[in-house]
């Protein structure tokens, strides 16, 4: 085929958008556009389209998404990858553009990070060394402190501080050496509030009740155990047993589990509240499950079940649907209430190594990011699988975990680096 015969191939297209409001111009159109057409041309062409019917229009940048892949190369080179068929029109559906995340800052943790968090004025990480280390907006850092020698492997934020600062930050931190701290950021300093006693071994995953007096935690004794923060009557009070007078003033409750679950037969490496039923949780085991529970009964709803470990899972706000990391690649997407057989909807491929860490962002319902031992943050929008929306880089080795909020993403990796971008 000679170059102009290749130019001059052409191909029916129709575009749609699955918003309220259909992009004016396009519904029912089909379209010769030349099979060299890529994501920029055609893009172009939506728009004109727009402009031509309705005057008003202001330029959009739109992904293009046939079937669940994004169109990232020409439509002739994507028609060969995905083997489709030539003669058909081609459906485009039209989805409103990601702007790229900016890389903000990149802040130095003393270890190998764990798990790293946000609020509208801190950014805060837990490390291996068993330090907590927080950082103003700006990136200064304002608060270093290590209770036990002993690596933190989950936490959560309890209470948001009050100001701009830290103070009245509560902060509940699982150690690897079974004990689960709950600390408050004073005027003083760091205090502990409770000692959370009952798991036999690493504490790798805790999460806060959205009316914040329960606390649910997971770890490698392949327990789920429930606590109760409110002041009770089987609270013990102690000080500790230090040899410093300033250890020796602070006085702490020692809290047991109320209920513990037993179903797991490997370690629970992530633990989440569900957003809509708030007695039901759901927890991801290295046994290949992922299970969900009513903590009032005490007992199981549902399992799902996959081919290897569980790292990681994070429950949408409002779609209520799971996207997990396994050991593997492939972060996958679960809906938990599905009754037509497979609780698994897709697979993302992209990363080449395991997926440590998975967050829905709050931008919509589709966005999600994932981290990985490859060394890579990718975010994706779910409806489509082969293709990420972004490489968000800036690791020099395995990211450990990644966080999202406040229109900010943070990664954190045994680099010690703790990586924020904006979008």
């Amino acid at each position: 085929v000679t170059m102009t015969e290749e130019e001059n191939r052409h191909i029916q297209v129709t575009f749609y958008s699955s918003a309220e409001k259909p992009i004016p111009g396009t519904t029912d159109a089909v379209i010769d556009v030349p099979i060299s057409a890529d994501w920029e041309k055609l893009n172009n062409l939506v728009n004109k389209l727009a402009v031509s019917a309705d005057e008003e229009w202001k330029e959009r940048r739109f992904e293009l998404l046939i079937g669940s892949t994004f169109l990232r190369c020409s439509l002739d080179e994507f028609i060969q990858e995905n083997h489709l068929d030539f003669e058909r029109v081609v459906k485009i559906e039209c989805v409103d553009g990601y702007e790229p995340p900016k890389p903000h800052l990149s802040l130095n943790g003393p270890d190998w990070i764990s798990s790293v968090h946000i609020t509208s004025s801190i950014y805060l990480a837990t490390c291996f060394d068993g330090s907590v280390t927080v950082w103003d907006r700006k990136g200064e850092k304002i608060s270093q402190h290590t209770r036990e020698e002993s690596a933190i492997k989950g936490a959560c934020i309890i209470q948001k501080p009050k100001g701009s600062g830290v103070e009245g930050l509560k902060v509940a931190t699982g150690l690897e050496n079974g004990s689960i701290w709950v600390q408050e950021w004073t005027g003083e300093g760091v205090k502990a509030i409770a000692a959370l006693r009952g798991h036999a071994r690493s504490v790798e995953t805790v999460r806060m009740g959205a009316d914040g007096s329960r606390l649910i935690s997971g770890g490698f004794d392949a327990h789920v155990k429930v606590w109760n923060l409110a002041a009770d009557a089987s609270d013990v009070y102690e000080a500790p047993k230090g040899k410093s007078e300033k250890r020796a003033k602070e006085e702490f409750v020692t809290k047991t589990p109320m209920v513990t679950l037993a179903a797991h037969s490997d370690a629970i490496v992530a633990i989440e509240w569900s957003p809509h039923q708030k007695e039901r949780a759901f927890s991801a085991s290295w046994d290949h499950s992922l299970l969900q529970w009513d903590l009032e009964l005490a007992g199981e709803v549902s399992r799902i079940r996959a081919q290897r470990g569980f790292t990681s899972i994070s429950v949408h706000s409002s779609t209520g649907l799971i996207i997990a990391g396994l050991t593997d690649a492939c972060p996958r997407l679960y809906d938990p209430k599905s009754s037509e057989g497979s609780f698994l909807k897709q697979s993302y491929i992209g990363h080449k190594g395991w997926v440590t860490g998975v967050r829905w962002t709050e931008r919509d319902e589709y966005s999600f990011i994932s981290s990985s031992f490859d060394g890579t943050v990718k975010m994706w929008d779910c409806r489509s699988a082969k293709t990420p929306v972004f490489d968000i880089s800036g690791h020099e080795d395995r990211v450990m975990c990644c966080g999202v909020g406040e229109g900010a993403i943070l990664s954190g990796g045994v680099d010690t680096k703790v990586n924020i971008f904006t979008f």
